[in-house]
């Protein structure tokens, strides 16, 4: 029965070391292209005043996960900080601890450029379509959950 065994394992382990340099396509365009992450940046149009989600292939999270795009969050917009609280179903919750840059300070576009790109980068992630922000309310942001609808009319 031993042998058995070892000869079993021994096969498994012959199978499961597959590498990938030696598969035909594995060093392909579009391998890579499959790879991509994009990300999402808010921009005001100038002539219309209108709220406009631009697609950008440059630069995006190194994965889809929500710590990842978080991560990726508060590395483009170092005075707002989100933390990642759990994931629930197709939502998001994060809090902002320090939320006075963020209500007080960035006026009042700011905020809902802000919250746009947070809920357009997190919702790439497949299954999530809301985003739940925790923070305290101030004079130019309160807490809630938004999706993509949220920015149509802005």
């Amino acid at each position: 029965m031993k042998k058995y065994l070892i000869i079993l394992s021994a096969c498994l382990v012959i199978i499961s070391c597959n590498n990938k340099a030696d598969q035909p396509g594995a060093d392909d365009d579009t391998a890579t292209a499959a790879e991509l992450v994009y990300s999402w940046q808010a921009v005001l149009n100038d002539s219309t005043g209108r709220l406009e989600m631009k697609k950008s292939e440059a630069a995006g999270p190194d994965s889809l996960s929500p710590a990842a795009v978080i991560t990726y969050l508060n590395t483009l917009n170092t005075n707002v900080r989100l933390e990642l609280v759990k994931t629930s179903g197709d939502t998001v919750y994060v809090k902002i601890p320090e939320a006075m840059y963020l209500t007080q300070q960035m006026g009042s576009s700011g905020p809902t450029m802000y919250f746009s790109e947070a809920v357009y980068n997190l919702t790439e992630i497949p299954g999530i379509k809301y985003v739940n922000f925790d923070f305290e309310e101030g004079d130019h942001a309160s807490p809630g959950t938004l999706n993509r609808d949220s920015f149509n009319n802005e």
